[in-house]
């Protein structure tokens, strides 16, 4: 490859990410119930009215992420004056560093070819790009995780204190997004062990090596500490709600399903080439295909040559086996953490398969021309005739409660339950009318009911209000239904007391 074409190809690469980024951005924005919920609290940082400790809820409960996101974001929520736009930007930006950090670390770590094919890999995920284009914490993990196994990686060869500090700093971040980068301890201890094992020659350099090693684990240790400390102040300060309730989860209700295990890690592992491909997979395909990686980087891969591959590939295997046991939905943001590693992996295997060039070439052409084709066809938006305009949505929903004068204090609630009011909440507070928190016990003088449900036998609308057993609706008491409306496919019902 000349000189011209290593520079070129690259900037090409670049740009195809950022047009496919930012492409019809605000269009087709996510801005929804989280991400109101999100926008309300990072509003609030920025207003310099509550400093949170903790971050959001996870799905499994009352256990919840560090703040670390709301934090990193805020600054864009200031600089675009409080439109949400600025918060699905930030992510796009911080995806797009991401993107260019791990192409350099491929590029020190192995030559410029296998960076450039890893490059097009990231770049043109379908998962990768659509996460870059909203804002929600679990997005950015796949930069994180895959930063937190550089910086190990270099933490063991090149032993400057830096890099134990910037891992324990960036597992910290990396959970912060999503408890299950957890996972990542499989692959550091694993790292570890077999580093030391390798290199080891007599005891007692072993013992030497493990006193230096000792320093630097207590430094990573105290740096993970240190960018935890707004979750470790508030678990000391609630009697441990968030420790007990992860403990709970996994020793007492269990997140092993009962399913037979072989069954579950086919379809972890079917499902995970479903999102890299974007096409539905034969499951015991894509299980040969792993074992056939699998079995071919274990003869290939020297530990003190490939010592970062090595980690990643540790981490792929484990993740999939583990996240296997977990009785949950395999949708696409749960396997961010180990997206990069698996790119990472496949060019080694693309470059290193056949010791002829022009088999490689057609190695490579085989597996991108494929991949590029399925995940830019899976890219709606590209073609889409509108957006859906999420974040104008939801403003002109808040606009039109605002236009009823609701008397304060009052309440927003969404039907049915598994729909949220988060993004038009957010809209309500920033225009100076803030409903009640969603969880208080207060009264409400009027109620504004959401209501996202169609069903065309109700003609008052598409929902069962007068008597609905969702909570704040049941507690609003001796309700009558004052007015309903229609405003962008939202029916919204404003109940007030009949004693009013």
């Amino acid at each position: 490859m000349s000189l011209r074409i290593k520079h070129i190809l690259p900037i090409l690469v670049l740009i195809g990410a950022i047009f496919l980024r930012f492409y019809r951005f605000e269009e087709f924005i996510t801005f929804l119930g989280d991400q109101g919920r999100d926008a309300i609290i990072i509003k609030r940082i920025i207003t310099f009215e509550h400093f949170p400790a903790i971050g959001p809820p996870s799905s499994i409960g009352q256990i919840y992420l560090g703040p670390f996101y709301y934090y990193l974001v805020s600054p864009f929520l200031l600089l675009f004056k409080s439109n949400p736009l600025g918060l699905a930007l930030a992510v796009g930006f911080f995806s797009l560093l991401g993107i260019i950090a791990s192409y350099f670390i491929v590029k020190q770590e192995f030559k410029i070819t296998f960076a450039l094919i890893f490059f097009v890999f990231v770049a043109f995920s379908k998962t990768l790009i659509q996460q870059s284009r909203f804002s929600w914490n679990p997005n950015l993990l796949p930069f994180f995780a895959f930063l937190t196994l550089y910086f190990f990686s270099q933490m063991l060869t090149r032993g400057a204190m830096i890099w134990a500090i910037l891992v324990g700093a960036f597992l910290s971040f990396s959970i912060q997004l999503h408890h299950l980068a957890f996972l990542l301890f499989i692959p550091i201890i694993a790292g570890y062990l077999s580093f030391r094992i390798y290199f080891g020659i007599s005891f007692k350099q072993i013992l030497n090596r493990v006193q230096d090693d000792f320093v630097k684990i207590l430094v990573s240790l105290f740096s993970f500490l240190l960018f935890s400390l707004p979750l470790v102040i508030f678990d000391l300060r609630h009697n441990f709600l968030n420790s007990r309730n992860l403990i709970k989860f996994l020793f007492e209700q269990s997140p092993a399903g009962s399913e037979n295990v072989v069954a579950r890690i086919l379809e972890t592992n079917t499902v995970f080439y479903s999102h890299l491909l974007q096409i539905n997979v034969n499951k015991y395909l894509s299980l040969i295909f792993t074992l056939l990686i699998f079995i071919f980087l274990i003869k290939k891969v020297e530990i003190k040559r490939h010592l970062f591959l090595f980690i990643n590939l540790v981490s792929f295997v484990s993740y999939l086996l583990l996240f296997s046991l977990f009785n949950t939905s395999r949708i696409a943001h749960y396997f961010n953490p180990v997206y990069l590693s698996f790119y990472l992996i496949v060019t080694f295997v693309l470059l290193n398969f056949s010791k002829k060039g022009v088999i490689r070439i057609v190695l490579v052409f085989l597996a991108i021309t494929p991949y590029l084709y399925f995940n830019l066809k899976a890219l709606d938006y590209l073609l889409a005739a509108r957006g859906n305009n999420q974040i104008q949505i939801a403003e002109i929903i808040a606009d039109s409660i605002l236009n009823q004068s609701p008397k304060t204090p009052y309440q927003t609630v969404a039907l049915p339950y598994v729909e949220t009011d988060g993004h038009v909440r957010y809209f309500l507070e920033i225009k100076g009318s803030r409903p009640l928190p969603a969880d208080t016990l207060a009264n409400p003088r009027e109620l504004y009911i959401l209501c996202f449900e169609k069903d065309p036998d109700r003609p008052i609308g598409g929902c069962r209000v007068l008597g609905n057993p969702q909570w704040q609706i049941a507690a609003f008491y001796n309700a009558k239904i004052a007015k309903i409306w229609e405003v962008e496919g939202v029916i919204i019902y404003k109940l007030i007391h009949i004693d009013n």
